[in-house]
């Protein structure tokens, strides 16, 4: 586990920001060939990020298992800052289903999301749904997931000061958003950038990968100088908003074209693995590539 490391100073204004990081966890590999020709399949690394002043704390996003929950609940009470919401960024269940212990220890936290997102985090949580996490983290995730509530509204209060709250389309799911804090410069981004990790692109058509796209230009105007992405290499040299940007922009095109000009799901690992050689989490690449692309071997 990775935490704390980029929080602003607290002398210099009334917000305060830090990031709470877990290492790729082990999962079963469902892809042919993955275990054989790289290892272990795992979880990306994911962030949660906290925001806080003297008189209340804004959590984004709280990862996926219980342990990781109680590890976030226990760092959180760290800060002696008061939790007063937590914030969904996206319909994704890695981003939420670590809330049980985060509530336990704050009863009172307001858990909330945009209203288009409800129906797909609801989705997550379904039986169903369910039972797939259940099959990458066994024993490891909650059986009763805090869902949270429709948000009336594009803010969140943390004290006097505000959270502004961005929604921006598809992105490597629908009805994504961002969270920027203008004062402290930052967007807190969810899976709309990734900072040097394989961006999920499993499921994606041309028309959701172009929203994407669409999405980072989006966060650009928002002209922030930080931005944490959801989904952080241990080893980012920073939290630099424009480089994120630039780099998931670059990502995604040349996806799309080597996707365009590969027969099987293996010319597509092997030309983007040759582009991108250090990014981490390579398994959501070939998971990526054989959803695409089939299971045809090179």
């Amino acid at each position: 586990m990775l935490a704390g490391g980029r929080s602003s100073d607290p002398r210099a204004m009334a917000l305060s920001f830090d990031v709470f990081q877990v290492a790729p966890k082990p999962i079963p590999s469902q892809v042919p060939g993955y275990e054989e020709a790289v290892g272990t399949a795992t979880w990306p690394p994911s962030t949660s990020t906290y925001i806080w002043n003297d008189t209340g704390g804004l959590l984004v996003d709280a990862l996926i298992t219980l342990e990781e929950g109680e590890r976030l609940a226990t760092w959180i009470g760290d800060h002696n800052a008061p939790l007063t919401t937590a914030y969904i960024t996206h319909p994704h269940a890695d981003h939420f289903f670590g809330l049980p212990p985060v509530r336990a220890a704050f009863p009172e936290v307001r858990v909330v999301a945009l209203a288009d997102a409800i129906p797909g985090i609801q989705g997550q949580a379904s039986p169903a749904a369910m039972e797939v996490w259940g099959t990458f983290f066994p024993g490891q995730i909650t059986t009763e997931p805090v869902l949270p509530e429709a948000l009336n509204g594009d803010t969140i209060a943390i004290g006097d000061d505000l959270a502004r709250l961005v929604p921006v389309g598809a992105t490597d799911t629908d009805n994504s958003s961002v969270v920027n804090l203008a004062e402290l410069g930052l967007v807190v981004a969810g899976d709309v950038a990734y900072n040097r990790v394989h961006q999920w692109l499993a499921g994606s058509t041309p028309e959701s990968r172009a929203s994407w796209m669409a999405a980072l230009d989006t966060v650009e105007t928002l002209r922030s100088t930080t931005l944490i992405a959801g989904h952080r290499h241990p080893d980012a040299p920073d939290d630099d908003a424009q480089r994120q940007i630039d780099e998931s922009r670059e990502y995604l095109a040349v996806f799309e074209a080597a996707l365009g000009h590969s027969a099987t799901p293996h010319d597509l690992i092997a030309e983007m693995s040759e582009k991108y050689p250090d990014h981490g989490n390579p398994y959501t690449l070939w998971v990526g590539a054989f959803d695409l692309l089939g299971t045809a071997s090179a």
